[in-house]
């Protein structure tokens, strides 16, 4: 009886992390860059494929290049491997031309590359959010890669 109740025992406590694993629909959690420039990307799960998302990049100062940094958040649908996080630019100039440096969105591409990979392409608008030296690009890898 009591080898069944600790048979049993393993048995839930090895199929939970084995099921949360398998569930491709759950992107939450932290993500983080390996080495170079900062870049951390922290999504929480709201409902469904909902998700609240924080970008946050930074750069050191050095003798030649100067220091950067700056952070952005807002909500994503996440479909299958992609996403478009597409926020109001609060640097948008109205009276200026709409391009690339001046748009009324800061658009940021997120697509995953497997369970634990996820890559950012900053689209436009978002130069306002982290300055002219840095940038929300890069590929950043979950906080559980690892386990």
């Amino acid at each position: 009886m009591i080898r069944t109740l600790i048979l049993a025992a393993s048995l839930a406590v090895l199929t939970v992390p084995a099921l949360a694993q398998g569930d491709e629909n759950n992107r939450a959690g932290r993500y983080e860059s390996e080495g170079g420039a900062s870049l951390i990307v922290d999504l929480t799960h709201k409902s469904g494929n909902e998700y609240s998302a924080a970008i946050a990049t930074a750069d050191k100062m050095t003798d030649t290049l100067p220091g950067c940094g700056g952070s952005l958040k807002g909500d994503v649908t996440i479909t299958g491997a992609s996403a478009t996080m597409s926020i109001p630019n609060e640097g948008f100039i109205e009276s200026k031309k709409e391009s690339l440096q001046n748009s009324r969105f800061c658009k940021v591409n997120f697509k995953f590359m497997d369970q634990y990979t996820l890559k950012l392409e900053e689209v436009s608008g978002c130069s306002y959010y982290h300055g002219a030296s840095c940038d929300f690009n890069g590929t950043v890898v979950h906080e559980a890669s690892g386990i």
